[in-house]
């Protein structure tokens, strides 16, 4: 398996570099505990199942415990996206998602604000669950589990009519409008984002299921406009998607030009090939083998916390990332260079921040394996799962 991005051989790391590293990142080196000085250094590493490993390290002065799942590609593993819930708002703790998705193990995903929603742009078996002017980047693994991204999308979504005119949706479930704008609502936005009252608006019947588009680089499905006017109340997006526009816009006079009845079709790409699933998180960390946030100096970057991340190795491995903080005497946590660090320990070429905080949150087996720095799982909107075997919510 090859990611997607070119990279160098992953880094070796030596004794030299655990004993110069005191105040940048835990040790990995060796399986037994060690000491240098007045650091006690601690590295114990399980197989969960074929395929998958924890790693748990110790770490004296300061304090630090770090948890490091090794995923392999190669073997019947799936790396997997979720929701909190079937739809927006939603939050839930990691080991419920994590449960209710049948996932062998699982981190928290995506920052996500206190309304129940990612920050980032987020797909879900192929669905596009919403768009987000957010500057993120996105965590993909492609439907074959046979290349790795972590970049910036490219998002595109686009109507075109049964005479071939094609048309910019420019935001899904990402609501309120603007002037200019055309917003698609679909039944995951729930609550949090319905159809708005007071627009014009065409609402849309799927006569197909979505598919992968010719090129690869996103799905489309067909539709048949059921009506289209201008309305004080919301049109339902139950069973269908609803497009709105401000009235008296060039982009309502698009949506009412539209025919009771006359076909459809919707296309949505992240601009990453064959990817069925991805999640953002914000800052990089590591690309191309390099420490990319070495030089920050911000608090939310130099700060010691609680974080979790994602990233992968020069032969495809995935290394889920979670260290807890912000507990005096069990782990202080770590700045995002030093979690960097943790990640090209590893050998990770690339690495992506997820939220962390009271957030950062492992399971495996249905069980925490770490210790959140709240005293219990905080309410988080997305994971990032591994799943054994196939993904029952993707085709085959």
């Amino acid at each position: 398996m090859k990611p997607t991005i070119p990279r160098p051989a992953a880094l070796t790391v030596a004794l030299a570099l655990l004993v110069s590293a005191v105040m940048t990142s835990p040790s990995i080196a060796g399986e037994r505990t060690r000491t240098t000085g007045h650091r006690a250094l601690g590295r114990i590493t399980k197989t969960i199942a074929p395929g998958l490993t924890l790693t748990k390290i110790a770490q004296r002065t300061p304090p630090l415990r770090v948890f490091v799942l090794t995923v392999d590609l190669s073997t019947p593993l799936t790396m997997d996206v979720a929701l909190a819930g079937p739809r927006m708002p939603a939050r839930a703790a990691t080991s419920d998602i994590a449960r209710r998705n049948g996932a062998l193990a699982a981190v928290n995903g995506d920052f996500g604000s206190r309304y129940g929603q990612p920050a980032n742009p987020f797909e879900r078996d192929g669905e596009l669950v919403r768009t987000s002017s957010s500057p993120g980047v996105l965590f993909a693994v492609s439907k074959d589990e046979q290349s790795i991204t972590i970049g910036r999308p490219t998002i595109l979504v686009t109507a075109t009519e049964s005479d071939g005119r094609t048309w910019t949706i420019d935001r899904w479930n990402d609501g309120p409008l603007g002037p200019g704008e055309i917003g698609a609502f679909t039944p995951v936005g729930g609550t949090l984002w319905p159809p708005p009252g007071a627009m014009c608006s065409a609402r849309l019947l799927p006569t197909a299921p979505f598919a992968p588009s010719s090129d690869g680089q996103g799905f489309e499905q067909s539709f048949t406009v059921e009506q289209r006017g201008c309305f004080q109340s919301a049109l339902p997006a139950t069973g269908a998607v609803v497009l709105s526009a401000l009235p008296a816009s060039d982009e309502a006079l698009q949506l009412l030009s539209l025919q009771a009845g006359s076909a459809i079709t919707l296309k949505w790409s992240l601009g990453f090939t064959n990817v069925w699933d991805a999640i953002g998180g914000f800052p990089v960390l590591v690309a191309d083998g390099q420490n990319v946030v070495a030089d920050c100096t911000t608090w939310f970057c130099s700060s010691r916390n609680p974080r979790t991340g994602v990233g992968f190795t020069a032969d495809g491995k995935i290394i889920m990332v979670v260290v807890d903080g912000r507990q005096a005497n069990w782990s202080v946590g770590v700045s995002l260079p030093q979690l960097a660090g943790i990640f090209r320990q590893f050998g990770a070429t690339f690495a992506l921040n997820f939220d962390g905080g009271g957030s950062s949150t492992m399971v495996v087996k249905g069980e925490v394996v770490n210790r959140p720095s709240l005293g219990h799982q905080r309410p988080v909107s997305t994971g990032l799962l591994v799943l054994r075997g196939a993904d029952p919510g993707e085709p085959g």
